[in-house]
């Protein structure tokens, strides 16, 4: 009587998890089609926004927005690909029943015009019939969509520690002049913990233990095996993550699935990476041999003005006239101010910001300003505040009354004073100066007076 009650209940279980199981189908759907334009635009939404703030960034700030941007703009893209492969095989899925309703017997081998005997009977015993295409195409979806939960968990939990580290390391080595060797290390401490682990782990767990089974009574071995496991799971949430991966894991090829998952996480980072440095850099190709960022250094570069805007000045901390066409007496030139790039250097030439007797005069210690080898006097430049840039930083006069009309070149250096002393500041300065030459057309306009 009780066995008979038992498999009554285990059989009412079952059909209420089928009508579940109709109901998420429908489910899938909505999420997958609501969800991919929404992957697919907030990247460019994420970049967008931060491009407003990028030169008010400290260094701590810089390095989670850096680590954050790649990792969320790889999980983005990396989730779309997914979704849309989903809904594809849930719509094929769908269009497999409807077949299936309408053709209850499959294909009629009888009335197949363009096939052979031999070929009809190879497709008749290597094809599958439309029970099987709709129950494995139902668990491609399924399993595909319970891959995005946790990949979706995994890189948000993970790439969480990693904004942490990172920025407690580099904020330590930046006291030290060490900003990058911080990360650096950093970095390390997280490969270890995160990958070095989980391979002595299994190394001990997975194989010594499971070869030497006298092993498994040793409190040394058990001991090391459960600390290990403890610092392993600080990699992922475990309660999440764990219940989905090892069901998919273990009714599916374990090692191709495990080799799949690291392989999109790698993919994931790629992804993440290329599309940050397409939002920081003009191009990415390698085909401008001719035309290199090195050959356009003393060019015209739309964000030396600011009558050419682009997408790309919000990120560019650079000297900028208002325009390439220059008629006037004078040409406006506009030096910004980046904390991040500043502040540092300021606090060399000046001691700190609470120290300096004139800040702006320190500030003006910054730059010199020349053009066509006649130098500018930075004394008349005075401190400014573009809202329309998103900027503050001097701003003054070029004289152009005497030069001869045709193409003349602004030449400005930030910190001009740099020596060897300069390497001391910390070693995320690629260079210790920079020069920006901007070339204008000068037309002066001439008045004509009749007497």
């Amino acid at each position: 009587m009780e066995d008979k009650e038992l498999e009554t209940h285990l059989r009412a279980e079952s059909e209420a998890m089928d009508r579940l199981r109709d109901r998420t189908d429908e489910l899938e759907l909505i999420i997958s089609s609501l969800t991919i334009f929404a992957l697919f635009s907030l990247p460019g939404w994420l970049f967008d926004k931060i491009a407003d703030i990028y030169t008010h960034l400290s260094t701590s700030l810089v390095i989670a927005h850096t680590v954050g941007t790649t990792l969320l703009a790889g999980t983005c893209y990396g989730l779309a690909a997914c979704f849309v492969v989903h809904l594809m095989a849930r719509a094929y899925w769908i269009g497999l029943i409807g077949l299936r309703t309408v053709f209850p017997d499959g294909i009629n081998w009888s009335k197949t015009p363009g096939i052979g005997p031999l070929s009809r009977q190879y497709y008749r015993d290597t094809l599958p019939d439309l029970d099987t295409v709709i129950r494995g195409t139902d668990r491609l979806a399924s399993s595909l969509f319970a891959v995005i939960s946790m990949l979706t968990l995994s890189v948000l939990w993970f790439g969480t520690i990693l904004v942490v580290i990172l920025v407690m390391s580099g904020a330590i080595g930046a006291r030290f002049g060490l900003t990058n060797a911080g990360l650096g290390i950093g970095t390390a401490v997280l490969l270890v913990a995160f990958l070095g682990v989980p391979i002595l782990l299994y190394l001990l767990d997975a194989q010594l233990a499971s070869r030497v089974p006298r092993l498994r009574d040793s409190r040394i071995l058990a001991g090391l095996v459960r600390f290990l496991r403890r610092i392993a799971g600080l990699a992922y949430p475990q309660r999440l993550v764990l219940p989905v991966q090892l069901t998919l894991q273990s009714n599916t090829r374990p090692v191709a699935f495990f080799a799949a998952l690291t392989l999109s996480i790698m993919i994931i980072v790629a992804v993440g990476n290329t599309r940050a440095a397409a939002w920081r850099n003009f191009t990415l190709s390698g085909e401008f041999a001719y035309l290199d960022t090195a050959q356009m250094q003393e060019g015209l570069r739309s964000t030396y003005y600011e009558d050419m805007p682009s997408s790309l000045d919000r990120l560019r901390g650079w000297p900028r006239v208002d325009s390439f066409n220059q008629s006037g007496s004078f040409a406006r030139l506009f030096l910004p101010y980046q904390p991040l790039r500043d502040n540092l250097v300021l606090d060399q030439l000046c001691g700190s910001a609470e120290e300096a007797p004139d800040r702006i005069a320190c500030l003006r210690q910054l730059w010199t300003v020349s053009i066509d080898g006649m130098p500018v006097s930075m004394a008349s430049f005075e401190p400014a505040e573009r809202a329309d840039l998103g900027m503050r930083g001097l701003i003054g006069l070029v004289p152009l009354a005497g030069l001869e009309p045709g193409l003349r070149r602004i030449e400005v250096v930030w910190n001009p004073s740099a020596g060897e002393e300069g390497t001391s500041l910390d070693d995320r300065y690629a260079q210790l100066n920079s020069r920006y030459v901007i070339p204008i057309a000068f037309s002066p306009d001439f008045e004509i007076s009749l007497d």
